[in-house]
């Protein structure tokens, strides 16, 4: 699962944003370099808990890092 997989969970992207707290702008960014700021998971976990989406823990946010990191190697 990626950042952009997990943020895909939401609804809509304005939900997303809504939930941590960001402009529309900076979640679009976030969506489209695939890519969340480490300062959001906690909130991210907290919020998809919230909504009932399973699979959105801290591991599974660092592990799509690490796989990205493999790829770009």
């Amino acid at each position: 699962m990626t950042h952009a997989d997990i943020i895909n969970l939401w609804p809509s992207l304005s939900e997303f944003a809504d939930d941590l707290s960001v402009a529309y702008g900076t979640a679009k960014a976030m969506r489209r370099r695939a890519s969340i700021p480490p300062m959001y998971w906690t909130c991210i976990v907290r919020k998809a808990g919230d909504r009932g989406f399973e699979g959105v823990t801290l591991e599974a946010l660092a592990e799509a890092v690490s796989a990205d990191a493999e790829t770009a190697a």
